[in-house]
């Protein structure tokens, strides 16, 4: 642990909640905040644990999922920077209803559960951009719940590729994918075969090119147009 850059001057704080926050505001965010630096495959929290603040991703990929009792995973969430862990879980004094694991090293502040009670009740601003964040992200739940009840694995698999392209915050459409087939596949709730099925026929249509964990997107209008379409 070690402190870092004050929250003001800090890059990810456009693509999150802090981006609406005076500078009053968030010098006291930063005095309270601790930083993290997690390697690849570190667990941030677990399910069912109790966290006592949230953390904000600086940089870095964050996989969260839950896993069944027979030991399967189920993935939520592919989250880049600016985005929350465990926020809601701390507004509602319950333990984490999921895991949360590092794609790739990952930078991320922890920010106490005191700090942010604090900044709720005192900026009204903030209260407003806390409510649309959090009705974003059940937006962002309802869709992907549709996608895995609708859309074709193919579908499916062009959803999570354009994820991955998002989440890496450019326009380079080679993207380097630190994840296994097993955890993609646990992306788009199907088996690991299958999943490689999917990707060698999108090799085969020149819509991607793969080389080990590099997969680099040849046709994204392609990817797009097909992460669109439902199963009839």
């Amino acid at each position: 642990m070690e402190d870092k850059a004050k929250c003001a001057s800090c890059l990810s704080r456009e693509h999150g909640v802090f981006k609406c926050v005076g500078s009053g505001t968030l010098d006291e965010i930063s005095v309270d905040k601790s930083f993290f630096h997690y390697k690849k495959k570190d667990i941030i929290f677990k399910e069912n644990e109790r966290i006592t603040g949230f953390y904000c991703i600086k940089s870095g990929l964050v996989r969260t999922y839950k896993t069944s009792g027979s030991g399967k995973e189920q993935t939520f969430q592919i989250a880049s920077r600016g985005k929350w862990l465990g926020f809601r879980d701390i507004i509602s004094g319950e333990e984490s209803n999921h895991s949360s694991i590092c794609l790739e090293d990952v930078e991320v502040c922890f920010i106490p559960k005191d700090t942010i009670t604090k900044l709720i009740k005192s900026d009204e601003k903030f209260q407003i951009e806390v409510m649309k964040y959090l009705a974003e992200e059940w937006k962002e739940m309802e869709n992907h719940v549709h996608s895995m009840g609708t859309k074709q694995i193919h579908s499916r698999l062009a959803e999570l590729l354009i994820t991955f392209h998002g989440a890496a915050g450019n326009s380079d459409p080679e993207l380097n994918i630190n994840v296994t087939r097993e955890v993609m596949a646990t992306c788009i709730g199907t088996t690991t075969e299958t999943l490689i099925r999917a990707l060698a026929d999108f090799k085969d249509r020149n819509w991607i090119k793969i080389e080990k964990n590099k997969i680099e997107l040849l046709n994204l209008k392609a990817l797009y147009s097909l992460s669109e379409s439902t199963a009839t």
